[in-house]
């Protein structure tokens, strides 16, 4: 089982000295990760819908072919994915970029700025192709992916890692609750993003709907920027020519994994096809067509790790390593010097120390419960993928009264938001809200509520508050729609905002409403035990969505409400909270010292992996989405039943900083 996220203190020395105050570094970390999110979510909740457009010219759909448009739509789908594969692939090398040679700092702040070119090359792209250069605009488009995959590369696993170098044994208490405002803020900018990128795609065409996350990309990067002395740097070990030589060999050494993003969708979707064809020797000779025509590419990815292993050599020639491949491969070379009894670790513990020997054990202990994570990544980033495809099929329309939803619903939640904003931001930079503002903002969310809702029925509040108490709700939302009603169509793209925006709802509920009240009793939910049960409900999201999916297909198109993905989004969100809130807080802690960056690394290599699956088996969709959502539902549930047998048997410890 996993250990407290912070070692029991010897008494009376760093308990003495617990500090329950926020570093100073923290509100810029949290303004930049806020706004750099939305940037990022932002963009991406419009790919899929952009890139469907695109390969078919921006032409309707109902002007084209079924069979032509259903291609589109699983190319839409590979590329989506395939992009997120590699925005969470690159981190590997980001990560060793930070660790060995630049130090995090340094590497989220140059890689931010080819993060801002990026979107720069998104919004150049989309302006193409409003104009019909769709030559162009493909190009940039795939330009501005490739950007932002390496600028995220960079920023992924070191923003997390560096919110925890902030931190020491004093106020190591504080650990769990700053990833779960790390998460909060980051579901804020995607909140907005995801509600406003696609009506500005709509109304305003790609090139504002892209251009307006490229500007918060800038301004996370000046946000970041100003916080600079404030942060607590962890130098990077060792630097210099045998950090650059750890930088080099680690880039090739992970080229066959970019060679299985560039190109791995491809020949799985001709496997695929092959085995939906039913014809005999179908797989066989797709296989064959596959040795012939990819044998390049085999042999680039052979040849890269090859150069990668001997960089790795030769820097271990100039002097011995201790990460994890060199302490590996010293106990290996001397595995014949340890004693009867002694472990396999034993060399590295005598030669370099207990925390260095600790390191590989740790991260093969970590990398192994976290294999099976890469399936509850291919179910979750579907709701930017599929769940759109879903949506465009259903019911998007919604009657609502004028006056309240735009004098009441909407301002109210953008107010709340920022004020619940506003209130975080005041928290991590160790400062009280006003009572009076803490107090009264609430009264007057409330009261503003009131006079709208008076205003929509055209009758006092007294009078409303007889006709429920006399003729119950029916006849109270009777009057009330006596104001006005409007109806609104709703953009599938904006149905995701749904995650977000129940994320922040449900992280303090999970607090107050259940780990608190276990902790009282003495008896928390450890972390592996609350992803467990977050894989097996990401497994029920998909049976939900799966019987809507049949739903759907029996009605007809237009005919099932939209609103029914409220079901599927409030498990998957739930699911989401408890594996990947906790996955942050967990690969961090258990990771040593100086792996911290590296294995981030490993747990957002995970996410690469999932939608590589996704992007693999996309030509499923061609048979019914239904059918695709089942195969899904499937491999969680095998995936989640083998995570638990894995939790049950890891056995581990934490490390932070030193005080």
């Amino acid at each position: 089982m996993s250990t407290p996220a912070a070692s029991p203190a010897p008494p009376g020395s760093l308990a003495a000295e617990r500090d329950d105050r926020f570093p100073p570094g923290i509100p810029y970390i949290v303004g930049n990760e806020g706004a750099e999110r939305f940037s990022f979510y932002g963009m991406r909740q419009i790919l899929y819908i952009y890139l469907t457009s695109l390969f078919i010219g921006f032409a309707a759909e109902s002007t084209i072919a079924p069979d032509a448009l259903t291609q589109a739509k699983v190319h839409a789908t590979q590329i989506t994915h395939l992009f997120n594969a590699g925005v969470y692939l690159f981190p590997m090398i980001g990560a060793i970029l930070a660790d060995r040679l630049l130090g995090k700092y340094q590497v989220i702040f140059w890689v931010s700025l080819v993060y801002c070119a990026g979107q720069a090359a998104l919004a150049f792209g989309g302006s193409a192709g409003s104009a019909g250069n769709l030559s162009l605009a493909q190009t940039a488009v795939f330009a501005g992916l490739i950007l932002i995959s390496l600028g995220s590369g960079g920023i992924k696993p070191c923003v997390s890692a560096n919110v925890g170098d902030q931190f020491t044994a004093k106020n190591a208490h504080l650990v769990t609750r700053i990833f779960q405002i790390f998460y909060f803020i980051i579901n804020f900018g995607s909140f907005f993003a995801t509600l406003l990128t696609p009506w500005l795609f709509k109304h305003y065409g790609p090139k504002w709907a892209f251009g307006v996350p490229g500007i918060l990309m800038a301004l996370a990067t000046a946000v970041f920027w100003l916080g600079r002395r404030k942060f607590v740097r962890a130098p990077p070990r060792p630097g210099g020519k045998l950090g650059l030589l750890d930088f080099l060999a680690s880039s090739f050494l992970a080229t066959p994994l970019l060679v299985l993003v560039a190109v791995g969708a491809t020949v799985a979707e001709e496997v695929v096809r092959a085995a939906m064809s039913n014809q005999i020797g179908a797989v066989s000779a797709a296989l064959v067509h596959i040795a012939h025509g990819y044998w390049p590419h085999a042999l680039g990815a052979a040849g890269g790790f090859a150069l990668g292993v001997v960089l790795f050599m030769a820097r271990q020639q100039i002097q011995q390593d201790t990460g994890f491949f060199a302490v590996l491969l010293y106990c290996w070379r001397q595995r014949g010097t340890r004693a009867a009894g002694e472990g396999f670790w034993m060399p590295a513990r005598v030669r370099f120390g207990d925390e260095t020997a600790d390191g590989p054990p740790a991260v093969l202990r970590i990398i192994v419960v976290f294999s099976m994570v890469s399936v509850f990544w291919a179910l979750f980033d579907q709701h930017s993928s599929t769940w759109v495809e879903q949506a465009k099929a259903m019911n998007l329309t919604l009657t609502v009264p004028v006056v309240f939803w735009y004098g009441w619903v909407i301002p109210a939640v953008v107010f709340g938001a920022l004020f619940g904003a506003l209130w975080l931001f005041l928290w991590v930079a160790n400062r009280a809200m006003p009572r009076w503002l803490r107090l009264g903002f609430p009264c007057l969310l409330g009261a503003w509520g009131l006079v709208a809702l008076v205003l929509q029925s055209g009758v006092g509040l007294p009078a409303l508050g007889r006709l429920a108490a006399a003729c119950g709700p029916a006849e109270l939302g009777r009057q009330i729609a006596q104001g006005g009603l409007s109806t609104i169509t709703l953009l599938p793209a904006q149905i995701a905002g749904l995650n977000p925006l129940m994320v922040m709802i449900i992280i303090p509920l999970l607090n107050v409403l259940v780990y608190k009240p276990l902790e009282r009793r003495n008896r928390p939910l450890k972390p592996l035990h609350r992803m467990t049960i977050g894989m097996f409900l990401a497994s029920l999201a998909f049976v939900a969505v799966a019987l809507l999916q049949a739903r759907i297909q029996a009605a007809g198109r237009g005919e099932v409400h939209v609103l029914w993905q409220v079901i599927p989004f409030l498990i998957l969100t739930t699911s989401e909270v408890l594996v990947s809130v906790t996955g942050l807080e967990f690969a961090y802690t258990q990771a040593p010292r100086a792996m911290k960056s590296t294995i981030m690394g490993f747990w957002l290599l995970c996410v690469t992996f999932g939608n590589v699956l996704v992007a693999f088996l996309a030509p499923l969709e061609t048979l019914s989405l239904a059918t695709f959502f089942w195969v899904f539902a499937g491999l969680m549930a095998t995936a989640a039943a083998i995570f638990a047998l894995l939790a049950a048997g890891y056995r581990g410890r934490s490390y932070l900083q030193h005080a």
